[in-house]
């Protein structure tokens, strides 16, 4: 009698595996950050290249730039050009030193000799309280303007005719005379060595002066005004 073994049983059988719904939306998470991150990573070297290429058309710009005006100043047209710019900016420097010295050499400027003899003539009158601040002559010697300080106005007249005897002051009349008086406090001196520290100091007295203003002309040259005086 034949026996039969059924060799058929479940266990034995090969089993698929499936994946869950958790495990497909984390890988699904995970390829999303993947693309975005090389996305991201994408742009911006775009951008960086962007940045590159834009510097290196300036550079290039500035580059092309540079050699064209070198080789526009340097080509034999340019040097040419350059050149008689030169010669033209020399001859212009020529001439206004040529009119500038024969000016001097003709007196065309009134003075040939300098102002010198005034300074002389100057130095050759002094008088006690009388000092000058000032001294102004024009280019063609037609006025002289002449300031200064007298301890007194009657000094002025007189100072005035004393330089009336200076031949470089002969031929000149007044056209303008201003007096004005000032007063300033001086400075109080400091106590003798030896003085007796209780005893008041002595106030210091105003200092006390004129100023005075000429304005002296040649021939017919205008007057503004005669004479002013102000106290």
């Amino acid at each position: 009698m034949a026996q039969q073994i059924n060799l058929y049983n479940p266990i034995f059988l090969q089993k698929r595996k499936h994946f869950s719904a958790v495990t497909m939306l984390q890988a699904l998470g995970l390829l999303l950050g993947g693309i975005v991150a090389f996305y991201g990573y994408a742009l911006n070297e775009s951008r960086t290249l962007a940045r590159l290429s834009d510097d290196t058309r300036k550079q290039l710009q500035a580059q092309s730039e540079q050699v064209g005006r070198l080789t526009r100043e340097f080509s034999p047209q340019g040097r040419s050009k350059l050149l008689e710019e030169e010669v033209a900016r020399a001859a212009a420097r020529l001439k206004q030193r040529q009119e500038l010295l024969e000016v001097l050499r003709t007196g065309g400027l009134g003075n040939t000799e300098g102002f010198s003899r005034y300074l002389a003539a100057l130095a050759r009158q002094p008088m006690n309280g009388v000092w000058l601040t000032g001294l102004t002559i024009g280019g063609d010697e037609a006025q002289l303007l002449l300031s200064g300080k007298v301890l007194y106005s009657d000094l002025v007249p007189a100072y005035i005719r004393a330089l009336n005897r200076e031949e470089v002051m002969r031929g000149r009349r007044v056209a303008e005379l201003r007096l004005t008086a000032r007063e300033e406090k001086e400075v109080p001196a400091t106590a003798a060595p030896g003085a007796n520290p209780a005893s008041p100091a002595r106030p210091a007295a105003p200092l006390r002066y004129v100023e005075f203003n000429i304005a002296a002309v040649r021939g017919n040259a205008p007057a503004a005004t005669d004479a002013k005086g102000t106290n």
